[in-house]
């Protein structure tokens, strides 16, 4: 099992992404593998630049009351080594549109032992912020856009990849056959296929992948086998999972795209 986790911080905490380096790699070890989503390129390209860093990141954190001498506050170190080892965690990227600028982050958040916490990744800094513990599918949630409206369509289901489309010569045998028709407008499987990419190619307003794991009592972790994906563009929100329809590992796994709603993006993220 994860180590216990008592004082983590109790306000939010804003860092560059240099700072969160730099207590990542003071709490966790120099080289340990940061959280999922928050793996970014150390900065200090050599020795003796990474000791100037060093300093300057503990001189900032002491003036803001959150290191004494050279030792970062307790709850802050905590949280750090809440997000490199937890119990659960959730976790994912995400990108959106801005003054027509295409903005990128990710996300990871981290529970053991009844606290947890955030941490968002954008525009170079990394926002740390405690959560609730009890509700963490409910803090996801509350990073997708506000009052969007869900697609029109029911709940569609195809195969993972699109079936080969065939050709006029497969239409020779077949009587009345419209040969003017276009394929897709008389084949439903073509047409599904078509709408599932209608939905998630191209311009998107939003757009997230999330994925979630957590550790068994002997101390192994169990990551989802498919991520979550959400997308929001100009005709609503929708989600797509692949999803196997027992629990046999051999069965092929199907797509299915499901209107965004809030009530089924929450059961959606429950059931990875």
């Amino acid at each position: 099992m994860s180590r216990r986790f008592e004082a983590i911080i109790k306000q939010p905490v804003l860092l560059g992404y240099a700072s969160y380096d730099v207590l990542h790699s003071g709490e966790c070890g120099e080289g340990a593998p940061k959280p999922t989503g928050l793996e970014g390129v150390s900065p200090g390209r050599t020795y003796q630049e990474r000791v100037r860093l060093i300093k300057d990141v503990l001189a900032e954190l002491r003036e803001r009351g959150l290191a004494s001498v050279d030792n970062p506050v307790p709850e802050l170190r905590e949280t750090v080594r809440l997000l490199h080892n937890p119990h659960r965690r959730i976790y994912g990227w995400y990108g959106f549109v801005e003054d027509d600028q295409r903005v990128q982050g990710s996300f990871h958040i981290a529970e053991s032992d009844d606290v947890a916490v955030l941490a968002a990744w954008e525009r170079g800094q990394v926002l740390l912020e405690p959560v609730d513990a009890d509700d963490l599918h409910s803090v996801v949630a509350s990073l997708l856009p506000d009052a969007v409206e869900p697609i029109a369509d029911g709940e569609i289901v195809v195969t993972p990849e699109r079936p080969r489309r065939a050709s006029n010569d497969d239409d020779s045998e077949l009587p009345f056959v419209d040969r003017d028709l276009d394929r897709t407008e008389r084949d439903p499987v073509q047409r599904k296929h078509d709408r599932v990419e209608q939905l998630t190619t191209g311009e998107q307003h939003f757009v997230m992948q999330l994925g979630k794991a957590h550790k068994s009592a002997r101390g192994g972790e169990k990551v989802n086998e498919f991520p979550l994906h959400y997308y929001f563009g100009a005709e609503g929100a929708v989600m797509s999972v692949l999803k196997r329809s027992g629990p046999d590992p051999d069965d092929e796994p199907l797509r299915h795209l499901i209107p965004a709603t809030p009530e089924a993006f929450l059961r959606e993220l429950r059931a990875l």
